[in-house]
């Protein structure tokens, strides 16, 4: 997986189907080398306001390693299928459980706990990724807005698409989905 912020949503088709087309070099997370477009794959995101949106995903192939990647914009956090706007305010409780959350009070329970579960490894993979990118000023202010973790109902606007990008750019993103 790479996660984008440089993109855009290109196209809707009549089928309510966007194409993510990145502005950004794409470089394989793993050796660094450039990742040339394999093919596509559909995506299903549900917004803040319960809208569907269809994405279709790049597939991008690494010559190098022979590995699979998928470009992800940071509207969206890997293997859920809500929008990166809706679990931050789900996960910063500003969204009180109401008729205009798209989710059931069981789904955010859930959705809570996996941030819960992880939370502990989230905070040691950024503290691991500062030390690693101490050369580079931007990425390191960007961190220590997200550190310590104790307090991440009170960070600001948009935290949660900074945690994905950097956990996912720098292959420090548990997933179990191997083939």
């Amino acid at each position: 997986m790479v996660s984008i912020h440089n993109y855009w949503l290109d196209g809707k088709t009549s089928k309510g189907i966007f194409y993510v087309r990145s502005r950004e070099t794409q470089r394989c997370p793993i050796c660094g080398s450039e990742l040339t477009v394999e093919g596509s794959r559909s995506r299903g995101l549900l917004e803040e306001n319960g809208e569907k949106k269809i994405l279709k995903i790049r597939r991008l192939w690494c010559s190098r390693c022979s590995r699979i990647h998928h470009e992800l914009p940071d509207i969206i956090v890997p293997y859920k299928r809500y929008s990166s706007e809706t679990i931050e305010n789900i996960l910063s409780e500003k969204a009180e459980h109401t008729d205009s959350c798209p989710c059931e009070l069981s789904t955010e329970k859930r959705i809570k706990l996996w941030f819960f579960l992880l939370k502990e490894y989230f905070e040691s993979a950024m503290e691991a990724t500062k030390a690693l990118y101490d050369y580079d000023t931007e990425i390191v202010s960007m961190i220590s807005l997200l550190l310590p973790f104790s307090n991440y109902r009170h960070f600001p606007a948009g935290w949660l698409k900074v945690l994905v990008r950097l956990l996912i750019n720098s292959n420090r993103w548990l997933h179990t989905r191997f083939a």
